[in-house]
């Protein structure tokens, strides 16, 4: 029998150097052995099988791994859009699965990005386990839109030290590029335990129309890592972006409190049930909630649209009253009306009225999962780019843990549990499989 790859890369073990592989021992497949042993050193070379043939696609793509026996090993997709560590995606970082993610595998927790990190260091820990990443400081809070009035009139980052001792600076550095980590040395001093400190950026700016943020220890040694990064779309004037709680995993559109710890999250229209696998294919939507006691219009001076799995643009007259609902479908409601009274009784929405129902949006939502953003329009800053979109809510949801998994395909529905403000739709602990109820 033969274990071999045939996705992504191709390589059959059968004619490798290495036939066997005991408990807890690696073996490596590379692309350039010559060079692979030349970085890493000759110490690896007992490990190596050998050379694949193709390459690992940098957008990414599915990997395999077969037995002719026993069929799949393994079989995953990687990626490099939202969700998926930054770092690993030209930074220097490889991709390392989680632990707890593992042992479901089989049902596809590794096509989830939030069950993968970037490894410990700089160019992975090839032929042994990644070690844990170091605790330290973290990219806090920034703003990347000023406005000219604004107190704090130019860019400026807000770094976090969650741990229990102060964090010296030397060595530290920001970039926007992660090609080239070191463009700005970071003052220097310290940051307290459990402390913030805010910085204007004097060496590069933040593009507020769409960006990425590198904080990068880099003291020359084989510990040098990039410890946070954060890609964005377009920022609102004045409007931060920040974790919540400090040093939290996820991201927030704030009110800016540079050195303070971060506090006031703007509460907005959010995504608030996602039907990814219904029982019917045509019966999929998403559907949004208003929190706020007034009405938003979704088409007005501000245009809005859906953007990820589905993409849709919201039709000029469409508004979304104080605590109410709009449902996103894949067809035209306005046109299939015979579709519209389908979708409604098998829902069993009992009376169309206030349920305001909008389509069709383009593509579907993966049953896997997959990304949906709601975003508004923001001016562009040049004719070849009238205009820029920031995001409003984000999930990028899957149907394998951490994710409730009884909306996959069993008639439930993803439902948001809480649409606080200082509750993000990316917190796989805030939503529920929930009997559906479209527009209610």
């Amino acid at each position: 029998n033969s274990v071999y790859l045939d996705k992504g890369v191709t390589f059959d073990f059968a004619g490798g150097a290495v036939k066997s592989l005991g408990p807890g021992r690696f073996v490596l497949v590379v692309k350039n052995q010559q060079a692979f042993l030349s970085h890493y050193g000759q110490a690896l070379a007992g490990l190596v099988a050998g050379q694949y043939s193709g390459k690992l696609a940098n957008d990414g793509e599915t990997v395999s791994l077969v037995d002719t026996w026993n069929g799949t090993i393994a079989e995953f997709d990687y990626g490099d859009g939202s969700g998926w560590p930054l770092s690993a995606d030209g930074g220097g970082h490889s991709l390392v699965p989680l632990d707890s993610a593992l042992l479901d595998e089989p049902r596809g927790s590794l096509n989830y990005p939030g069950n993968w990190r970037a490894s410990a260091y700089l160019g992975g820990s090839p032929g042994r386990d990644d070690p844990e990443p170091v605790e330290g400081v973290l990219i806090n809070e920034f703003l990347a839109n000023p406005s000219p009035t604004s107190d704090t009139p130019d860019d400026w980052v807000e770094l976090h030290n969650p741990t229990n001792v102060g964090v010296n600076l030397a060595g530290w550095y920001l970039s926007d590029d992660r090609t080239d980590l070191s463009k700005w040395a970071l003052p220097g001093g310290s940051i307290p335990a459990h402390g913030c400190a805010a910085f204007e950026i004097d060496g590069f700016g933040l593009g507020w129309n769409g960006e990425e943020l590198l904080l990068s220890h880099l003291p020359g040694t084989a510990e040098d890592r990039i410890a946070d990064a954060v890609e964005f779309k377009a920022q609102e004037p004045d409007v931060s972006r920040g974790r919540l709680p400090d040093g939290g995993q996820y991201w927030f559109r704030l009110a800016p409190s540079p050195g303070q710890a971060n506090a006031d999250p703007l509460a907005d229209l959010v995504i608030d049930e996602l039907m990814y696998h219904p029982i019917d294919p045509n019966e999929e939507y998403v559907e949004l909630y208003n929190p706020l006691n007034r009405k938003i219009d979704l088409g007005g001076e501000t245009a809005w649209r859906l953007d990820g799995a589905v993409s849709f643009d919201f039709p000029p007259d469409t508004r979304v009253a104080a605590g109410g609902r709009v449902v996103v479908v894949g067809f035209d409601p306005q046109v299939e009306t015979s579709r519209l009274v389908a979708f409604l009784v098998s829902y069993k929405v009992v009376s169309s009225a206030g349920v305001t129902v909008v389509g069709p949006w383009k593509g579907g939502l993966s049953n896997r999962g997959e990304r949906v953003a709601l975003e508004k329009q923001l001016p562009g800053d040049n004719s070849a780019e009238p205009a820029a979109w920031a995001v409003v809510d984000e999930v990028i949801y899957s149907d394998v843990a951490p994710w409730p998994t009884g909306a996959d395909g069993d008639g439930q529905v993803l439902q948001r549990i809480a649409v606080a403000s200082d509750r993000s739709g990316n917190d796989p602990t805030n939503w529920q499989a929930a009997a559906p109820s479209p527009g209610k």
